[in-house]
């Protein structure tokens, strides 16, 4: 099927083993002296009175103790100082010398865990909070937050929106075949370091069946304005004005990319660019012997702080999918849709409706306008298409972010 786009699973990590038990001695004993001096409430502010003790640290027992999940519980793990403030107050509120001296193992053997696994404490914590990414969205934006910030400085270059818009309509000339509408853009663009060479947009068809790929058409949805801007299908109207120095450049892999070449550092070179094509007669919409899988999708190649994704699929297109999001590396290879290379996320895709009635965005100015007027240009109507949607805060670099769904029988 084709694919759109700008360990194995059965081990048990040592690392998990040993932090489930580390954590299960500590959650034992701290329940323990919990139920014994707080049988009433385990409230932070019912613990923090029991035992005089700071409300923080009041807090951090409690998530030790009562946490689902080990790794959320070891996240907050009190310190080697805050277990003795512990463990002085609990000794002054008659807790057993049998108790007090689990308390200390339990936090040495904490201690020794990060000491097996990790070279730093923040590397252990990357580590934690890589293993609870899938349960809490926030740890998995403050990395990539962070990871943003970094390759913003290291490859100079920051983008508010990497914007993806797809509509996948049948094709009126060869049954069972299908066009894609692609319109890509960077909102708000800038450089952070001078004579930076930089890739706006990449777009690649994969099929199993190369004779699919030849058979392919690409076509600018304004030739013109494609022919005034060396090959690249700019949308001038919705692009900043003055238009950037651009030029589109065939990889030898396949990849059809566009570039523009250095401007302005900082604001005051802050620029849009918008482009749409149109994929004809890309594959089947039906499975085939060796093609069972769809993947459509934006590749993520520029440091941004949202990708927004769109995908407007025509009704009956494909049939009653389910459709689910993916995001894989794309360090091995430009382009990979293997499982060892999936990036787990907690971020989801979301099902908006028909039409264009929902597909207002508060980061795209005139993002409505844009979708109407490319559904104009295609002669289609926006009514017969159902929306999904996939606004994901600072993707990971280098990625493919896509829509999975099966292919369904031809006689479905």
């Amino acid at each position: 099927m084709p694919t759109l786009n700008s360990g194995t699973s059965s081990t048990i990590d040592r690392f998990q083993i040993d932090t489930s038990e580390a954590v299960g001695r500590a959650r034992n004993v701290y329940a323990q002296i919990l139920e014994q001096k707080c049988p009433g409430s385990k409230a932070v502010t019912s613990v923090a009175d029991a035992f005089g003790i700071h409300r923080k640290l009041a807090w951090q027992i409690i998530r030790v103790a009562y946490a689902d999940d080990p790794f959320v519980a070891a996240k907050h793990m009190p310190s080697k100082k805050s277990i003795e403030a512990w463990v002085k107050a609990a000794k002054s509120k008659g807790v057993s010398g049998e108790l007090i001296d689990s308390i200390r193992n339990a936090s040495d053997g904490f201690q020794s865990l990060i000491e097996t696994h990790a070279s730093t404490k923040t590397e252990f914590d990357l580590m934690i909070d890589s293993a609870t990414s899938g349960s809490d969205i926030q740890i998995e934006r403050k990395w990539r937050q962070q990871a943003f910030e970094g390759n913003s400085f290291i490859w100079g270059a920051h983008c508010k929106v990497l914007m993806s818009l797809s509509i996948l309509m049948p094709s009126e000339d060869r049954e069972h075949f299908f066009h894609a509408a692609q319109i890509r853009g960077l909102i708000g663009f800038h450089q952070t370091r001078p004579n930076t060479r930089w890739v706006v947009s990449q777009s690649l068809a994969v099929d199993d069946d190369s004779k699919h790929e030849q058979e392919m058409q690409r076509l600018a949805i304004d030739p013109q304005a494609s022919e005034r801007f060396s090959g690249v299908p700019v949308l001038p109207e919705f692009c900043s004005d003055p238009m950037p120095e651009l030029e589109r450049t065939l990889t030898p892999e396949g990849m059809m990319q566009d570039e523009f070449l250095s401007d302005q550092i900082g604001l005051q070179g802050e620029r849009s660019l918008v482009t749409g094509e149109i994929l004809r007669n890309i594959a089947p919409t039906h499975a085939m012997p060796n093609d069972k899988i769809a993947h459509f999708g934006s590749g993520v190649r520029t440091p941004c702080e949202l990708l927004h994704y769109d995908l407007f699929v025509h009704t009956g297109l494909f049939g009653e999918v389910e459709r689910e999001l993916k995001v894989f590396s794309d360090i091995a290879s430009p382009y990979s849709f293997r499982e060892s290379d999936e990036l787990q996320v907690g971020d989801t895709i979301k099902r908006l409706g028909m039409g264009i009635s929902m597909a207002q965005s508060p980061d795209i100015p005139g993002y409505t306008e844009l979708a109407r007027n490319i559904f104009d240009r295609l002669d289609r109507k926006p009514d017969d298409f159902e929306l999904y949607r996939i606004r994901m805060p600072y993707p990971p670099v280098p990625s493919t972010v896509a829509v999975k769904h099966e292919l369904l029988p031809k006689d479905r």
